[in-house]
C-alpha cells in the first residue's frame, strides 16, 4: 500500500472526525435504529428503512476514514535552505496569460481543498510546482487545457 502524505494538522482533523463519528453519531444512529426495530422490520416501515440506511452510511464513512488513516504518513517537515516548492510549503504562483494571483499550501491528497488554498502535491498543478524554485515558469497540463504559471515566491 503506497503512503500518502499528510500534515500534522489534517491528519488530526481526520482524527476528530473518526472519534466524533464513532462517539457521538454512531450510537445516535444505533439508538434510532433500535427504536425503528421496535416497530417492526417490514418493508412498509420507513422509519427502520431510512435508520438502516443512515447506519449504513456512516458505517462505509467510519470504514474510509479509517482506510485514510492506514495509508497516511505524517509529513513532519524539512529544512529549507532554498525556496524550492515542496510538501508544505505555500507557493504565490501567478498565471501568466490572465495575471491572476494564487496562494496554495501544498498538502496531500486527503486535505485539499482548493476553495481555501490548500492544493493537492497529486494535482496535475501540485505536480508541476513540485520540485520548483521562486521565478521559474510552470507548464501545467490540466484537464481544461495548458496554463502557464510563475512562481512568486516560496514561503514556510
Amino acid at each position: 500500500m503506497e503512503k500518502v502524505p499528510i500534515t500534522r494538522t489534517g491528519y488530526r482533523r481526520l482524527l476528530r472526525e473518526l472519534a466524533h463519528l464513532r462517539g457521538v453519531v454512531r450510537p445516535q444512529v444505533i439508538e434510532e435504529l433500535q427504536e425503528a426495530r421496535s416497530y417492526g422490520v417490514k418493508v412498509d416501515n420507513q422509519h427502520y428503512l431510512l435508520a438502516r440506511e443512515q447506519h449504513v452510511v456512516l458505517m462505509r464513512r467510519i470504514q474510509e476514514l479509517e482506510e485514510k488513516l492506514l495509508q497516511c504518513e505524517v509529513f513532519v517537515g524539512r529544512k529549507f535552505a532554498l525556496r524550492q516548492v515542496g510538501f508544505g510549503t505555500i507557493a504565490e504562483i501567478k498565471n501568466v496569460d490572465t495575471d491572476e494571483t494564487f496562494h496554495y499550501e501544498l498538502v496531500g491528497p486527503f486535505e485539499s481543498n482548493v476553495s481555501v488554498g490548500k492544493l493537492s502535491v497529486q494535482s496535475p498543478v501540485g505536480q508541476s510546482l513540485m520540485g520548483r524554485f521562486e521565478g521559474e515558469e510552470v507548464t501545467v497540463y490540466t484537464p481544461a487545457g495548458i496554463r502557464v504559471y510563475r512562481i512568486i515566491s516560496v514561503s514556510f
